[in-house]
């Protein structure tokens, strides 16, 4: 399965350890959390590869967690797991932009399928590319032009990709500073953006690539 690494966040124990077995049974690596404390602990370690999110949650529900934890911050998919009553929840769910749910009780074979499917939906964006000669891998965090790989810090890994999975809207300074560490007053960010700017002028023969606008934020153009 390429190493594919799945967060699974399911309160009840009994259903967690019969999806983790499903999913090790086929070739998935599995980080199990029961609540979204738990998920965010995963979430500063690793990159995944998708998120099977349950919407009934101890500490509060997979939707607001998904809205304000996931949704502008993660380039991962994500398939909800609710009770096939629920169907105020799966709808919700997709309109907040989720990629699919799946409803209690299901079928293994159809979690499967479901999993396959975004997974190479994603792995289908993971390139992006600017112009002809220039591309960034987001699973391998590389930026290469001609195939020649451009060395990047990794805070100007966070940012491009910050900048890439907020393309539909502008990052904000808030946003961008809270992602780095820094105080949200904090100047150092632009900074850095300016920085990036720059690289990707000298490296990459990009020009004005990342836009700023007064009162918004930043944009990047793809």
């Amino acid at each position: 399965m390429n190493n594919i690494h799945i967060l699974l966040v399911e309160d009840d124990e009994s259903l967690q350890d019969l999806i983790e077995k499903l999913l090790i049974n086929n070739g998935y690596i599995v980080s199990k959390a029961i609540n979204i404390a738990e998920s965010k602990k995963f979430l500063k370690l690793f990159v995944f590869d998708l998120i099977i999110l349950d919407v009934m949650l101890p500490d509060s529900t997979g939707l607001n967690f998904y809205e304000n934890s996931i949704k502008n911050r993660f380039d991962t998919p994500v398939i909800f797991l609710s009770a096939l009553s629920d169907v105020d929840d799966r709808v919700t769910g997709l309109e907040l932009g989720a990629d699919d749910y799946i409803g209690k009780p299901f079928d293994s074979r159809e979690l499967l399928l479901k999993i396959k499917k975004n997974i190479s939906k994603k792995q289908s964006l993971d390139v992006i590319n600017f112009g002809k000669d220039t591309e960034f891998d987001l699973k391998k965090e590389q930026l290469k032009f001609k195939k020649r790989k451009i060395s990047l810090s990794s805070n100007e890994i966070k940012i491009l990709k910050l900048l890439i999975s907020n393309s539909h809207k502008y990052l904000t300074r808030d946003l961008l500073n809270t992602e780095l560490g820094l105080d949200y007053l904090s100047r150092s960010g632009d900074m850095q953006i300016s920085r990036l700017r720059l690289k990707l002028k000298k490296e990459c023969n990009l020009n004005d690539i990342i836009r700023s606008v007064h009162g918004k934020g930043y944009k990047i153009i793809t």
